[in-house]
């Protein structure tokens, strides 16, 4: 078992899907008694969550990557580590230069959980990716757009699909409490939407697809504010569409999962998702959810069958998806029926670090 030799890295200072994945895989192996070791920057988010076996990274300052090189290389012999695992694309610089400058046979894999939209096969790009070992990545889209963008061979690609973890029951909510606290009407029907607060995200669809309806409905925008111009520009609209007191913004929270049974219906409107784990999460917790139809949510969502699908960016057909599963109960509850045996069977929270231990042990 190579657990105990792996460097987890992520050096992010934000605070998104990445971020909890990241802290999550670190807890899983420690709940098995494992000591996987993670590397992150001081008083960021992963840093707050992980709290040992870990080495701490600065954030700021001119000389910070020479810093940081320094720290992380006397870690990684000091502690005996050979695998670095990165989940930040910003760190294959800092691992590749570990790997070439660092004692021993340092292996690197690279969990890529965001679109590869543009080709990288520059002189740069190819120094750097024919030291990592294996890109591992989470849709059959993002393995091909490796295949077509990365300069690395087919064969030191592999998918690995998410693990989603059920809440603990000792994380449960109280949805009145939390509809009160929240100046939410429980008697209105609740669309939750699960991301940051930016344009790509799409919640300005949502907001236009309300008003093009007929029937009364509340949004709730649960997650990090990354564009203050944004949530501005969302209501203004709110009240162009006299919306204003049907639209809440709520910060993010640590368990979005627990948050989601709160809802009637869970959207990810986003222009394209790479994954669409907000979806798979819905699933899980037993809420009908609606897509974008682009990136890996039609890996997930299969229309009409666990979920909906939309056209993206086109707020009147999102409009029409909306009313179905407003209108039609025996629908919504078919499709959660659905969905919850398939996200189940699909995203198993075991095997997918039972997979990536597999993979650990094989390099």
């Amino acid at each position: 078992m190579k657990i105990n030799k792996v460097l987890a890295l992520c050096l992010s200072p934000d605070q998104g899907g990445l971020e909890l994945y990241f802290t999550k895989l670190a807890q899983h192996y420690r709940n098995k008694g494992d000591k996987m070791h993670a590397a992150c920057v001081k008083k960021s988010y992963i840093s707050k969550i992980i709290t040992n076996n870990k080495v701490e990274c600065t954030p700021k300052g001119v000389f910070k990557y020479l810093i940081n090189f320094f720290v992380l290389r006397k870690y990684i012999i000091n502690n005996k580590l050979n695998i670095i695992h990165v989940s930040w694309s910003k760190d294959i610089y800092i691992a590749v230069i570990l790997k070439l400058l660092t004692p021993g046979d340092i292996k690197i894999i690279y969990y890529r959980q965001m679109k590869i939209s543009h080709s990288k096969k520059t002189f740069y790009h190819k120094f750097f990716y024919r030291n990592i070992d294996l890109v591992l990545v989470i849709t059959d889209k993002l393995c091909e757009e490796a295949y077509r963008n990365l300069p690395i061979d087919k064969d030191k690609v592999q998918k690995l699909i998410y693990g989603i973890s059920k809440p603990k029951s000792e994380m449960k909510l109280n949805k009145s409490d939390f509809m009160m606290s929240n100046n939410i009407d429980p008697k209105i029907f609740s669309i939750g939407i699960f991301s940051r607060v930016e344009e790509q995200k799409g919640q300005h669809l949502v907001l236009e697809a309300m008003n093009i309806s007929s029937n009364k409905m509340q949004l709730c925008i649960i997650g990090h504010i990354m564009s203050k111009q944004y949530k501005e520009d969302l209501l203004i609209n709110a009240k162009i569409y006299h919306l204003t007191n049907y639209l809440k913004f709520i910060n993010f929270v640590d368990s979005p999962m627990s948050f989601m049974p709160f809802f009637d219906l869970v959207i990810l409107p986003t222009y394209e998702e790479t994954f669409g784990l907000v979806a798979a999460e819905a699933m899980i917790m037993g809420v009908p959810v609606i897509g974008s139809d682009a990136g890996g949510v039609p890996e997930i969502i299969s229309h009409g069958t666990n979920g909906l699908l939309f056209d993206t960016k086109n707020a009147s057909d999102l409009s029409k998806k909306i009313d179905t599963l407003y209108e039609n109960k025996t629908l919504r509850d078919s499709l959660v029926s659905n969905a919850s045996k398939y996200a189940y069977e699909q995203y198993d929270y075991d095997k997918h670090f039972d997979k990536l231990e597999k993979i650990f042990d094989a390099l």
